[in-house]
């Protein structure tokens, strides 16, 4: 009987303890990684004891939670993995994880190959969540939704110039590369980011320094500023920035969700530096308002009484949310999730932990923070954030917000902001440098006269020895700009040259290129060469190449005034004169309105009875017959004393006293005869001016004794050497040329080393410097008996040097054009022209341009006379038409096509029997009567019309 007894009493122990448990179920371990540095650590020490407290209170079906904190070491990768480690060992099935995306990679590699989820509060790295990486949830928006409201934001205020400051950490490199590929999509070369710069977040911030990552900034020129680091860096970097000038008014910076969900990190010791306010910064969306999150806060804060509102930034809310997701799935699968019993080293899996997530990612959530969603792959699947502005004391103040589906809305628009921005200023600022205030600058130069050379007796570099069109221009800029500088010479004093064999460049250029110099403020030309290897500003000067040789005594040319034109020309001219005299004579032949075919077609019309009555009349009353409109017959006009005006002869002397600009006795009558010589006339005058004024030039040659006038002649003479600086920017200007012939003058010159040099040459004649138009104009200045040949072979501008990508381009082409436009540079030129007030420019300075003038450049010329000389003839066969129109009909020709026909065959018939005559009929007598001849039934003899003209 007592092993019965024993047996009832253990049945009833365990029964009850059966009761006990079901009624007090053994609680689910969550575990949470939080780091020494995390910089809410002592709040999340007691937010997350409470969030699990919360949940426990208010669970209906009976699931308890117990939270498993396991602080480390964020810099130690062996305090990470033993932490990790622990939670597991401790049975977690799930591990929240409230640090940033640094360590979250670990995290999920260690938790997820054993397939326990793990739930990041507050990371934003979306490249974390790898395919390896199945087990891990984020539940902050990812990096590319807060570069789209800062680019939004950006564009809102027309803030198109940024300078990026960030950690080294994941953090601060995935936000700088998401910014910049959202740049590309989507803004193109409408935004310039000036410099990036990246902190080494190693150690601890109040030992660490930032100003030579700002320095970057400061000679970015940037005003726009993003800092893109965690919260525990901002305070550090703010304090060196303001240290260096760099949140002074017109500056603009914009502090990311790092800082802006940490405000009391900025602080020091609760003190909150007044140059903080005017920061603007995005801040992770929370519903402040909602009845959630006030219920929330009224409870924490009650219950934890070291809590204030400010403690509870958005990290801390979100690992609050993160602890009553897990236990609402928890509860959702009423209890049945299975324990974990694993180690780190375990080989099996915590098959369970796979749907345990899927459950988690299915679900939408309302929680403290708002509504909550998710993707298949554990990211967010909507955005929200806050544009705050930070104002005193140690606020953060609403002034916009974004959303992923709306995009930014201000709460304000950019010209009546209620925004603060740095300086206590409500007006937003442009976000460009207007000024270089602060910065000094060191700046290329070399002595070239007349753009910068020194003051006799001054030995030091100091700004004020230096003289020259540059050195003004660059004190000019100085005090509009108001900057400091100071002048570098080069070593070997020249300007740059790429040494084909060692790829590297001298001089100035050189300087630059090694960083010695910000700048080079000389008349640097701009050539294609360096344009690949350095920037330049706009021009502050036009210039060429120009050749300059020295004049000598005259040499005698007898058949000097043929020179203007190529004997081709003079053959044309030639041959459009015996031209033009032919179709004038041939007009007077045939139109009926010339001197010749008047009489011709009187002769060859008329009636025999009917002219001797008219002749009759006409002696009698002394009466011209050509003179009454109504006469039928006009063999009045056969008598007429000056027939054959227009003769060949006459036509050839008419059009010879064109070129003297005289006349002849002698004129064409009919319109097509005057148009021609109006054509002809026209033509001697265009052929007169370029004949005159080519003349000019080539009797200056001649008086100078000049037998060249341009360059390429130089290869087909033997008198004149020519040169050209060694290395100069001509030689390689013209080397480039894509006309050979220049390539062969770049050869075969004389290379010289210094302008000194080159003008000595010059002077003593027989020699041709090639050299840059403004150099050569000032060393000429006063020299009159040195000329310049032809015109300006090639063109360049001059501009001042920047290194690539230089902060300053744009400051200085501003100032640069100004000056342009105000007549500065011109008036500067003035200032420095050395010659004597007596003497002036001298008038035969240059020699101009004096090549004969060929078939080509007249061509346009002989195409007028063809177009004069077919407009005549249309004008001859509109004549004809109307003349044929007055003829009276006789009884065989009544219509006018037959009038016509008439006339045709007549005009044949003359040409046919009398142009080409050598012999002549007489039909006038020594006294001019007219023998009338007549058969008795009145016709007329035979008609030879050649016995009135001879040709």
């Amino acid at each position: 009987m007592l092993w019965l007894l024993v047996l009832l009493r253990s049945t009833t122990l365990i029964s009850a303890e059966v009761t006990s448990l079901s009624q007090n179920p053994v609680p689910y371990p969550v575990g949470f990684l939080v780091g020494n540095r995390n910089t809410h650590k002592q709040t999340l020490d007691r937010v997350i004891p409470y969030a699990v407290e919360a949940f426990n209170n208010k669970s209906s079906n009976g699931v308890k939670l117990e939270a498993v904190i396991r602080h480390y070491d964020e810099f130690s990768l062996h305090s990470l993995v033993e932490a990790s480690c622990s939670l597991v060992t401790n049975g977690a099935v799930a591990v929240i994880s409230p640090d940033g995306s640094y360590n979250i990679g670990t995290q999920a590699d260690i938790l997820g190959e054993l397939k326990i989820p793990l739930i990041s509060a507050v990371a934003t790295d979306p490249h974390i969540k790898r395919a390896s990486r199945k087990s891990l949830m984020l539940m902050s928006p990812g990096d590319e939704y807060q570069s789209n409201a800062i680019l939004d934001l950006l564009n809102f205020y027309h803030w198109h110039e940024v300078s990026l400051v960030a950690s080294d950490t994941n953090y601060g490199i995935n936000g700088v590369n998401f910014f910049q590929q959202l740049l590309t999509l989507k803004s193109g070369a409408e935004f310039v980011i000036r410099s990036i710069t990246f902190f080494n977040a190693v150690g601890h911030p109040d030992t660490m320094g930032f100003k030579n990552t700002l320095k970057n900034v400061k000679r970015s020129l940037s005003r726009v500023i993003i800092l893109n680091c965690e919260g525990r860096y901002g305070r550090q970097v703010l304090e060196q920035a303001n240290e260096l000038g760099l949140l002074d008014e017109g500056h603009v910076w914009i502090v990311t969700d790092g800082i802006t969900s940490s405000p009391q990190s900025l602080s020091f010791d609760g003190y909150f530096p007044s140059y903080y306010e005017g920061l603007i910064g995005i801040y992770p969306h929370i519903e402040t308002k909602s009845h959630p999150y006030k219920l929330f806060k009224d409870k924490i804060l009650s219950a934890e009484r070291n809590l204030t509102a400010v403690s509870l930034a958005p990290h801390v809310v979100l690992t609050y949310d993160a602890v009553q997701i897990i236990g609402a799935g928890l509860e959702e699968s009423g209890g049945n999730v299975t324990r974990q019993h694993l180690k780190c080293s375990s080989t099996d899996k915590w098959n369970s932990g796979e749907e345990f997530l899927l459950s988690l990612l299915e679900r939408n959530y309302e929680g403290v923070t708002g509504n909550m969603t998710f993707r298949p792959d554990g990211l967010r699947k909507k955005a929200a954030y806050k544009i705050v502005n930070f104002v005193n004391p140690g606020l953060f103040v609403d002034v916009g917000q974004w959303n992923s589906e709306k995009g930014l809305e201000m709460y304000n628009d950019a010209d009546s902001s209620s925004v603060q921005f740095l300086g206590g200023v409500t007006q937003h600022p442009v976000g460009v440098a207007t000024e270089l205030q602060g910065i000094h600058l060191k700046l290329g130069a070399t002595e070239n006269r007349p753009f910068a050379y020194k003051s006799e007796n001054c030995t030091s570099n100091d700004i004020s020895c230096w003289k020259g069109i540059t050195p003004d221009i660059v004190a000019e800029f100085s005090r509009e700009m108001n900057f400091t500088y100071e002048f570098v010479e080069p070593s070997d004093g020249e300007y740059g040259y790429l040494n084909p064999e060692t790829d590297k460049w001298n001089g100035m250029i050189g300087d630059m290129l090694q960083g010695k110099t910000d700048m080079i403020t000389m008349d640097l030309s701009v050539s294609f060469e360096r344009k690949t290897h350095i920037d330049f500003s706009v021009a502050f000067m036009d210039s060429g190449i120009s050749l300059v040789i020295k004049g000598e005594s005259s040499k005698s040319n007898s058949f000097f005034f043929l020179s203007p034109f190529e004997v081709m020309v003079w053959l044309m001219i030639l041959a459009g004169f015996m031209a033009m005299s032919l179709i004038q004579n041939l007009f007077n032949k045939l139109s009926p309105y010339g001197e010749y075919g008047q009489r011709v077609h009187a002769m060859q019309t008329c009636k025999c009875g009917r002219c001797a009555n008219r002749r009759r009349v006409k002696v009698e009353q002394n009466i011209k017959l050509r003179d009454h409109r109504n006469v039928e017959c006009m063999i009045e006009l056969a008598a007429d004393e000056r027939r054959d005006e227009m003769s060949f002869y006459n036509a050839l002397f008419l059009n010879a006293a064109g070129f003297v600009g005289h006349g002849a006795e002698s004129m064409p009558k009919s319109p097509s005869g005057r148009l021609i010589l109006l054509t002809w006339w026209f033509f001697v005058l265009l052929i007169i001016c370029m004949y005159t004024a080519t003349l000019t030039a080539f009797i200056t040659l001649d008086r100078i004794g000049i037998t060249i006038d341009n360059a390429k002649q130089l290869l087909q003479q033997q008198k004149y050497s020519w040169g050209m600086l060694n290395h100069s920017f001509v030689e390689a200007l013209l080397r480039n040329n894509i006309d050979p012939d220049y390539k062969k003058i770049v050869d075969g010159a004389v290379k010289l080393a210094n302008m000194s040099e080159s003008i000595d040459r010059v002077k003593q004649g027989s020699f041709v410097l090639f050299d840059e138009t403004p150099l050569i104009s000032y060393e000429l200045m006063g020299e009159c008996d040195m000329f310049y040949i032809g015109g300006e072979i090639q063109t360049f501008d001059y501009a001042f040097g920047l290194p690539k990508s230089s902060p300053y381009v744009a400051l200085f082409n501003t100032q640069i054009i100004k000056l342009r436009e105000q007549g500065y540079f011109d008036e500067l030129w003035k200032k420095y022209d050395r010659t004597p007030d007596d003497l002036g420019d001298c008038d035969s300075h240059t020699t101009g341009s004096s090549t004969a003038l060929n078939l080509l450049t007249l061509k346009g010329l002989f195409y007028f006379l063809c177009f004069g000389i077919v407009s005549s003839m249309i004008v001859f066969f509109f004549e004809l038409i109307y003349a044929t129109s007055k003829d009276p009909p006789d009884e065989k020709h009544r219509t006018f096509w037959a009038k016509f026909g008439r006339r045709v065959k007549l005009k044949i018939e003359d040409v046919r029997t009398e142009w080409f005559s050598q012999s002549y009929n007489q039909l006038y007598n020594v006294d001019g009567e007219m023998e009338v001849k007549c058969e008795e039934n009145g016709t007329p003899p035979a008609y030879n019309p050649g016995n009135l003209t001879v040709l």
